[in-house]
């Protein structure tokens, strides 16, 4: 159900990014790092002023091009995340959208959120945050509502907290047929998709005089909404040289990357993941990676298709800074025809112009025969032109487990894994394989116990499997995989056991004690944050202790103003920064 069954809002625009790139890497040698980005500390002897110029400097890639700097194409990114000039393309029900009525055109916006407690905001906008920096398998955007429209009584206004995790990731250009303007990131070819999931608790206000948002709103089985949005073409919307150059003249400027986004609001449902997007999972054999989603409505006799990360684009925009204007095309792929195992059930338009104004969704009514068909075989996709080769996995594994942080006295969680056949219910019984790997470019932390594997019953749809942990801590991937299955993945990250009690007990915590260990890591490495607040200066710390303690309170890590951003401060770093800054509020 959800967006791709139900009534639905789709919209495109533009997307900033502006993650900070520094914790990319830990730089120096393996024996010998600058960092330590488990430990979020700086391993160097060297004065913050020489890390500084470190990784200021500039450098070139393997192919001795000019490749920004050693802190990356962003080193003064805030983690901000910010929809530009994202509108509505189109609404109603599927296979009956429109673009008419009063939703046509409105703005969309992510929120920033409200400060817990007070209920004042929303501050600042969503955040990216990677859990491994160093990983290009997942990363996550936290929100704090959403908003359609504008002025004091927008169409829809909702105030939660919600984190949604990159999925579908994978090319949507093929890097040998085309190439972005200037050198960049692997990201300019990829796509990832998201999703948010928000209470009807959540929902401010909502103008009900609207067919689809009453629609949204009313279903019984909806328990709030979700917006699946897709990002690609991102990239950092400035060139190498121009951001060496500004760093030269010392313009500290922020480079963040700038993509397209395509996206759909719809209601959510008891029965679906709050992260995940329903539905049986596409595969583009012809585009290694690319993947969509398909839903058989049995009832409606219809199929709907979300192939907006699955279908090639045609082209990348031959400027950084322009992504805000129409969506460039796909390949033209003419009539796509859909079959239900060897047997041809039906055909759509691609839509190679136009796709992105209807949310990269396809409607398509089927025969009573064709539902059948659908309900028992594999889905696959064709095309009259470029040769396009879709298929369906069998067997789909996700869950909302996807990002988790451990605390260093946890010693276990359980997850909750969907595994589903052909969007049902297992017909035989399955057996899950289980492993380890890195997430990154660090070291497997190897602190996950789990079993080596995991039987899913004839009938059952989900599993839990028990995943213990050890003393060690870092960073590390959970893999589940089974034969006919795409991969599914959990990210960890488990933070050091520091202890500081001797320090806090003893009274009168010095000020170089919590600059080395709590503070110094984020001045050399997130310098955007000391444009607002500099970490180094004693001072200045001393007279935001009261916003800092706030801050760092467990009741704002779930929302999008928690200090810091990146969550990289373990528990026993975070007490010690607490009671310094109680100290210096006197006690209180």
């Amino acid at each position: 159900m959800s967006y791709l069954n139900g009534p639905r809002i789709n919209f495109y625009g533009g997307i900033s990014i502006n993650v900070d790139t520094a914790n990319n890497d830990q730089y120096g040698s393996d024996d010998k790092p600058l960092l330590d980005l488990n430990d979020a500390s700086v391993c160097s002897n060297q004065s913050d002023d020489q890390v500084i110029e470190y990784l200021r400097e500039n450098v070139k890639n393997a192919s001795g091009q000019n490749y920004f700097v050693r802190g990356g194409w962003n080193y003064y990114g805030d983690h901000q995340v910010v929809l530009q000039q994202a509108k509505v393309s189109s609404s109603g029900q599927p296979g009956a959208m429109s673009q008419s009525g009063a939703l046509q055109d409105l703005p969309v916006y992510l929120l920033g959120g409200l400060e817990p407690g007070t209920g004042k905001g929303p501050y600042g906008g969503a955040v990216m945050v990677d859990i491994d920096p160093t990983s290009s398998v997942t990363t996550q955007i936290y929100a704090g509502g959403l908003q359609v429209g504008s002025g004091d009584t927008p169409a829809l206004l909702v105030h939660g907290n919600a984190v949604s995790h990159s999925r579908l990731l994978g090319l949507r250009y093929s890097p040998s047929r085309v190439q972005p303007p200037y050198v960049t990131p692997g990201s300019a070819w990829a796509s990832g998709t998201f999703q948010l999931a928000f209470r009807k608790q959540d929902i401010v206000c909502i103008d009900k005089s609207d067919p689809v948002l009453k629609a949204i709103m009313d279903d019984p089985r909806s328990q709030g909404v979700v917006v699946r949005y897709s990002l690609f073409e991102c990239f950092p919307g400035r060139d190498s040289d121009s951001v060496q150059a500004d760093l030269n003249n010392n313009q500290n400027n922020a480079n963040p990357s700038l993509g397209r986004v395509i996206g759909s609001i719809g209601p959510w449902y008891s029965s679906e993941l709050a992260t995940d997007p329903p539905g049986r999972l596409l595969q583009n054999f012809t585009l290694g990676g690319a993947q969509g989603l398909a839903w058989l409505d049995e009832a409606g006799a219809r199929l709907s298709l979300d192939l907006v990360a699955a279908l090639e684009g045609g082209n990348i925009r031959t400027s950084g800074q322009a992504n805000t204007g129409p969506i460039g095309p796909n390949l033209d792929y003419g009539n796509l025809t859909v079959f239900a195992g060897n047997q041809d059930v039906a055909t759509v338009p691609s839509d190679p112009d136009g796709y992105y104004q209807w949310g990269g969704l396809y409607d398509i009514p089927l025969s009573v025969e064709a539902v059948a068909q659908l309900k028992a075989e594999p889905i696959r996709i064709t095309s009259e032109k470029n040769a396009l080769q879709i298929g369906e996995s069998r067997l789909r594994i996700t869950s909302d487990e996807r990002n988790l942080y451990v605390s260093p006295d946890e010693t276990g969680q359980l997850l909750t894994v969907q595994v589903t056949e052909l969007g049902g219910p297992v017909r035989t019984p399955v057996v899950l394989q289980l492993s380890s790997a890195a997430p990154g470019t660090l070291n497997n932390g190897s602190f996950l116990q789990f079993p080596a594997v995991v039987e899913v019953p004839a009938g059952a749809s989900e599993v839990t499997i028990k995943v213990g942990f050890s003393d060690a801590s870092g960073f590390s991937l959970l893999q589940i995989d089974a034969v006919c299955a795409n991969q599914y993945h959990v990210a960890f990250r488990k933070y050091p056991a520091h202890d500081y009690s001797a320090l806090i007990n003893a009274g009168n915590i010095p000020w170089q004690e919590v600059y080395s260990h709590c503070l110094r890591f984020f001045y050399v490495l997130f310098p955007a944050m000391s444009k607002r607040i500099p970490l180094n200066d004693e001072a200045t710390i001393k007279a935001v202790a009261a916003e800092l303690l706030k801050r760092i309170d467990d009741s704002y890590r779930p929302t999008t103003l928690y200090m810091p951003l990146t969550r990289a401060l373990s528990p026993g770093k975070i007490a010690l920064l607490r009671a310094y800054l109680k100290q210096v509020l006197g006690g209180s």
